[in-house]
């Protein structure tokens, strides 16, 4: 389990919707995750407000096979430049998981669902990614 304190700036990370869904971020550091929203509002908001109205009680960081977190090359400063905008929110074809993937790579790509993003930063890192908690104090 990774603490915190220890998770680097652009770490994508996940909480769980009631069972059924996952709702994707990326940590900015500083207590901070940058999400879209459904109103099509990118924000940054602490830890306890992502899990607002979620069902989740751990939040869930990327990391390789080792269990060392992924951070995308340039992640975090592209997704605080989006941070007060505004986006075309749909929930199968512009959701949080096309954001979060957009924030990674710089590219635009198809994401429908969370399997699609974890399918598609396995292979952008290659490897197999490992979603591991992170202790936080809510």
């Amino acid at each position: 389990m990774w603490h915190l304190s220890a998770v680097p700036a652009g770490a994508v990370v996940v909480c769980e919707i009631f069972h059924l869904f996952e709702h994707t971020g990326i940590y900015i550091g500083e207590g901070q995750i940058v999400e879209l929203q459904g109103s099509g509002l990118v924000r940054a908001i602490s830890i306890n407000r992502f899990f607002d109205n979620r069902s989740g009680k751990h939040l869930l960081v990327a990391c390789d096979r080792q269990g060392q977190v992924l951070v995308g090359e340039g992640c975090a400063e592209r997704a605080i430049q989006q941070i007060f905008t505004v986006q075309d929110y749909d929930l199968i074809h512009n959701n949080c998981h096309r954001f979060t993937q957009h924030c990674v790579s710089g590219r635009n790509l198809p994401m429908t669902s969370f399997f699609d993003l974890k399918t598609e930063l396995a292979r952008l890192w290659r490897t197999d990614i490992q979603w591991l908690a992170v202790e936080v104090n809510r």
